[in-house]
Formats: structure tokens, sequence, C-alpha cells
């Protein structure tokens, strides 16, 4: 993980004990960037963004103009600014604000989910309540403040936060006739795990592997598996890893994803 630039050892703005803002930018996914803020008296000026603005207001309440609107959002809610919108963003309450930020930029939205859609232009609402989106946003961040950069876990904890997204956004149309091309992606996925079972895997290397967008990858990985990549590897270390640093194993149903996982172990060692 690193901050993104002008961040870390020298904040964006002066840090006092009521007021902390820092940026993140996980080497491992190219266009997303992360903040962390809270606010007491600081006032943004009007600006915008190019990217999709995700936001969790995790205490008190912020206040923003929105092109020509005035909006309120409050501990709890979430706020999603569409690429472009012009806004401003201040306390609402004397305690001010804590509030978390993923920055999506658009060519994701439609490169993780299918490719061949159209990308998704407009958000259905701005301010608003849903607890899996917000539950999901919640783990993504705290997976970018503390895991390793470029780990697994941490691609597919915004990955899920994306997808929960999507709800929220236009439609569009789905995508036909992809599921023998991406049955084999999944396959070559899988085998690109078991060769390097005992390695550090990144989302985007997996899904060059394979061929297929992040986002389709973990989505299709689960449902022709039962489990995530992460998951489906973190069990190959478990089959693969010595006998002496095993825990006794537990019967498994032969068609498990956990029994697939030492047949892909005993593979992977005999080539």
């Amino acid at each position: 993980m690193v901050p993104a630039p002008g961040v870390g050892a020298h904040p964006n703005l002066r840090v006092t004990p009521a007021e902390y803002s820092t940026y993140f930018r996980p080497t491992g996914l190219d266009g997303i960037e992360a903040l962390h803020a809270r606010f007491v008296r600081h006032a943004y000026r009007p600006h915008s963004h190019p990217t999709w603005t995700v936001a969790v207001v995790e205490r008190g309440a912020a206040r923003f103009a929105l092109d020509t609107t005035q909006q309120r959002a409050g501990e709890g809610e979430l706020f999603v600014l569409e690429p472009e919108a012009v806004h401003t963003g201040m306390a609402a309450v004397p305690e001010g604000w804590a509030y978390k930020v993923l920055y999506i930029e658009p060519r994701l939205l439609h490169d993780w989910a299918e490719r061949d859609g159209a990308a998704p232009r407009a958000a259905r609402w701005v301010v608003f309540r849903d607890r899996a989106l917000r539950s999901a946003l919640v783990r993504a961040h705290e997976a970018l403040a503390a895991d390793p950069a470029g780990d697994l876990a941490v691609d597919e904890a915004v990955l899920h936060a994306v997808g929960a997204l999507r709800p929220h956004l236009q439609p569009e149309p789905p995508a036909r006739g992809r599921d023998r091309a991406e049955h084999a992606a999944v396959r070559r996925a899988r085998r690109h795990l078991s060769e390097r079972w005992d390695q550090r895997v990144t989302l985007a290397e997996l899904a060059a592997a394979s061929g297929l967008s992040r986002f389709e990858l973990v989505r299709r990985f689960r449902e022709q598996n039962g489990v995530t990549p992460h998951a489906f590897q973190s069990n190959l270390r478990v089959d693969c890893s010595p006998p002496a640093m095993r825990r006794p194993p537990s019967p498994r149903p032969a068609d498990s994803p956990t029994s697939r996982t030492s047949r892909e172990c005993s593979r992977a060692q005999s080539a």
C-alpha cells in the first residue's frame, strides 16, 4: 500500500486533533483510490472528480451542494457522486463528520463486470442507506488500511464493494454467450493458483492468466468452485503444506470445493 502523492509524511492538509485525512492508492488495483478523513471546520470549495465517488459516513453528518441541489448525509448513510459532478463538502453538525471514500475510475465499473455491455453512466440516487453495501465498503476500507498491497483478500474486498454498488447505478443490458469461454477461463485461473499455491498471487495477475476481468473472474470462480480465488488458494496452502505443518484433516465430501483443492495440489506437486 502506498499513499497518494503528497500524503503520508506530508498530509494533504494541516492535521489537528479533530481533523485528519489520509489517501490510499493500492499498488495492485489500478484505478482505485481511497480516502479516510474527519473534518470539523475544513470545507471543500466547489470541485469535481473524474471518478465515481462512493462514500460512507461513519460519524456526524455532512452537507454539500451538488450541482443545483443541497444534500445532507448523516451517520450510517452513503452517498454516490457521478464522475465530473461539481460539489462542495462541509460539516453539518458541530462535532463534524468522519467518512471513508472509494474513488473508482469509470472504466473499472465496465471492465470489472461485463466488458461487452454498456458502462453505467448515472447513479439512481445521491444519499441513501443500504446495509449490505455499507458493510462491503467498511470491509474494503479495513482491508485497504491493514492488508499488504496486492493481496488477493484486498482485491476481493474492493471488488465485492464494487459489486454491491452496481444495483444503485443505472442498469445496463446483460451480455450473452459468455459461459463457455468463462468456464475455460476459470479453469486457467485454478491451474494458475495450483501451480503457485505457496506464492503471492494478485488478482490482476490471475485475471490476466484467465483472460477475464477481475470482477468477472471473482464472480465466475465463486459460481463454479464454491469459493473465491483467495479461499481456494488458502485451501491449497493447507493441503499442499508439509505434513508436519498440517492440522488433522476433517472428512470432506468427494465433490466439495476443499476436496477439489486436494486433487489440484496432487497434480501441482506431480507436475
